[in-house]
C-alpha cells in the first residue's frame, strides 16, 4: 500500500497538496508561453513558491519544450554573487535546451560566442560551462542574451524565476540604471524566447522597482498579486482531505474554526491541519482549539522577537488592532488613538511602518487586521 500523501506540507505544496489557485496558475502559464514577463507579489509564506513550482510542473507536463530554472536571491550579498548564481542557472538551462541524446554543441557555441563556452558529455548528458566575465554587469546581460539566442535556435521556451527579487535593489553597484537592475533590463527587454518571472514578498520595494518611472524595469512586466485562498476552496479541499484520511468528511464547524483561527493564512492552515490530520479521527472544534494553542505557545517567541524590534508607538498600535475583533476601519483616527495616548501624526506613521513591515493588512472588508494569526493570538493573551 502506498503511503498517505502529505496534503498539508509546511514547505512547497504541489500536486495533490496544492489547493486550487487555478486562475493564478492559468494566468502564470499563459504569461510564460506568450513571453509576458511578470512580477508576482505575495506576503511571506503565502504560497508564491508553491504557485510558481506548480505552474512550472504544469508546463513541464503539457509543454515539453519549456525549460525552467529558479534563482533564489534572498541571500545574495553583492553583484559577484549575483553573477555566479545567474551563470549557474544559464549553464543548467542551456544544457537542458539541447534535445537528449544530441551531442552536437555547435549552436550553443554560436549563441554564447564571446563567453567561450566549454562542453562536456557524460552519463548525465551535456554539461555547459561559461567563462566568468571580467565585468559582472556586462556579463550578466551577455549570458541572458546568449540564453535567449540558444533557446531560439532550438525552438524552446526558457523560464527564469528570480525569487525575492527586491534584494537586487539593495545591492551597491552604482545607480539602479547601471547596476543589476539595468543589466537585467537590458536582457529582458530584448528577450524573445526567455520569459522572466520576478517574485518577491516586500511590496513597497517591488512596487518601486516596477512602478517607479526612474527605475530600469518600469512598466516592463505584468503584475500579479497573490491573495489568500478562498474559504470555499479550502472547505472543498479539507472535506476531500478528510475522506482521503478517515473515509469521512470533516465537520463543517471544525473547518470553519480552522479557517477563522488561521485567517486563511496558507502557512498556518497547513501547520494546523498537519497536526489535526495526524489524529485517529476527524477533528472536532475542541481539537482545533487545542492544536492551535500549542502552535501559538511554540511560536510566541518568534512573535515576541518581532515586537521587541518595534518602536513603542508601533507596538501600542499593533496590540490595539490585534485586540479589536473584526478589524479596525481607521487605525490612525483620533477616536482609535486617544485611548492609546498617541497623536494622530504618530499613529499614522506607526500604521505606515507596520504595513511596510508586513505586520498589518486590509482585509476583504477594508478593515485593518494583523497579517500573522499567531501574533494576533499572542497579543490578545497579554
Amino acid at each position: 500500500m502506498s503511503p498517505e500523501p502529505n496534503l498539508f506540507p509546511l514547505g512547497v505544496a504541489t500536486g495533490s497538496a496544492h489547493c486550487n489557485r487555478k486562475e493564478e496558475r492559468a494566468e502564470l502559464t499563459r504569461n510564460v508561453l506568450t513571453g509576458a514577463h511578470t512580477w508576482l507579489w505575495g506576503r511571506r509564506r503565502m504560497g508564491k513558491t508553491s504557485l510558481v513550482e506548480q505552474g512550472l510542473q504544469d508546463l513541464a507536463r503539457n509543454r515539453r519544450k519549456v525549460v525552467a530554472a529558479t534563482i533564489d536571491l534572498l541571500v545574495v550579498h553583492d553583484v559577484q554573487d549575483l553573477e555566479v548564481r545567474i551563470r549557474t542557472a544559464v549553464e543548467r538551462l542551456s544544457a537542458s535546451i539541447v534535445p537528449k541524446g544530441r551531442r552536437s554543441s555547435g549552436k550553443l557555441a554560436e549563441a554564447f560566442g564571446a563567453l567561450k563556452p566549454e562542453f562536456s558529455f557524460g552519463a548525465m548528458g551535456l554539461g555547459v560551462r561559461l567563462s566568468p566575465p571580467t565585468q559582472a554587469m556586462q556579463g550578466i546581460a551577455e549570458m541572458l542574451l546568449g540564453l535567449d539566442r540558444a533557446a531560439g535556435m532550438y525552438r524552446r521556451r526558457a523560464v527564469i524565476v528570480l525569487d525575492e527579487f527586491q534584494q537586487l535593489g539593495q545591492l551597491e553597484s552604482g545607480t539602479a540604471r547601471h547596476g543589476p537592475e539595468g543589466a537585467v533590463r537590458h536582457a529582458v527587454e530584448r528577450a524573445r524566447n526567455v520569459t522572466y518571472l520576478f517574485a518577491g514578498s516586500q511590496r513597497h520595494l517591488l512596487a518601486s522597482m516596477f512602478e517607479d518611472e526612474d527605475r530600469p524595469l518600469y512598466r516592463l512586466c505584468r503584475k500579479m498579486t497573490l491573495d489568500r485562498i478562498g474559504a470555499a476552496d479550502y472547505r472543498a479541499f479539507m472535506r476531500q482531505a478528510g475522506i482521503s484520511r478517515w473515509r469521512s468528511p470533516v465537520a463543517d464547524a471544525a473547518i470553519d474554526r480552522i479557517l477563522a483561527t488561521t485567517t486563511r493564512h496558507p502557512y498556518y492552515v497547513n501547520a494546523l491541519c498537519a497536526r489535526l490530520w495526524g489524529g485517529e479521527r476527524p477533528p472536532s472544534v475542541e481539537a482545533v482549539d487545542a492544536a492551535w494553542s500549542r502552535i501559538v505557545d511554540e511560536d510566541k517567541r518568534v512573535a515576541a522577537g518581532r515586537l521587541v524590534r518595534l518602536a513603542p508607538s508601533q507596538r501600542a498600535l499593533l496590540k490595539a488592532v490585534a485586540r479589536t475583533r473584526g478589524g479596525v476601519e481607521h487605525p490612525a483616527s483620533l477616536e482609535f488613538l486617544s485611548p492609546l495616548r498617541l497623536p494622530t501624526s504618530t499613529g499614522n506613521r506607526a500604521r505606515v511602518v507596520l504595513e511596510q513591515e508586513d505586520l498589518i493588512r486590509r482585509d476583504d472588508d477594508g478593515r485593518w487586521v494583523l497579517v500573522d494569526p499567531v501574533m494576533t493570538s499572542y497579543l490578545r493573551s497579554l
